[in-house]
């Protein structure tokens, strides 16, 4: 059983990697949607892509035309066609913007170990070298600032990505602006959700 102590802990380090990750000019938040999911489908790519800065400004948010099929798990979480990136470009014909621009940054994305490893996947396929980048993961960062202990797993209970942006979830380019505004949330910034009507929770 996790104390109060422990959980106050737990949040000031949340509170200070907020703070610290607002601060740093190399920070940039990163967002995907994909086919599907890798360790089901080891043939899932990149169906969106959207990286942001800390003042909201896309630098890259676009379609992507992938080498497979969108699974319909996945078409039914983000509601991208066949039909809707058929004139895109493909990952392989980004990758040298996608890589200078994540080059020596600090990468942040809701649940890090799958965008940011699908990212590197994606590039190790089609034959480009992974630049170096720093990580840091804002779902596990706004799980500890909850304080929500899962004692069936041992570690902090995961939270699902408020929606503090307007627009539909599972948009790449929504979900990094929620991103943006839930770690300013967590650094101490009063953040209006744009639409009350609009919450959606599901990851």
């Amino acid at each position: 059983m996790i104390n109060n102590s422990e959980i106050a802990r737990a949040k000031a380090e949340s509170i200070q990697w907020a703070k610290d990750t607002l601060s740093n000019p190399k920070t940039l938040i990163v967002d995907l949607e994909t086919t599907g999911i890798l360790n089901k489908d080891p043939d899932s790519e990149i169906v969106q892509i959207t990286i942001i800065n800390l003042w909201e400004k896309p630098l890259l948010n676009m379609l992507v035309r992938p080498n497979s099929p969108i699974g319909w798990e996945a078409l039914r979480v983000h509601k991208i066609t066949t039909q809707m990136v058929e004139n895109s470009p493909t990952f392989k014909e980004i990758s040298p913007l996608l890589c200078s621009l994540i080059q020596e940054k600090h990468l942040v994305s809701y649940k890090a170990d799958f965008d940011i490893h699908f990212i590197t996947h994606m590039l190790r396929k089609y034959g480009f070298d992974v630049p170096n980048f720093t990580v840091s993961c804002a779902m596990e960062n706004y799980s500890k600032w909850q304080g929500e202990w899962n004692e069936t797993r041992g570690s902090w209970k995961w939270h699902k990505l408020p929606s503090l942006a307007f627009g539909e979830a599972h948009d790449s380019f929504v979900d990094c602006i929620s991103t943006l505004r839930l770690i300013r949330k967590m650094a101490g910034e009063k953040i209006q959700l744009e639409d009350p009507d609009m919450i959606c929770l599901d990851f």
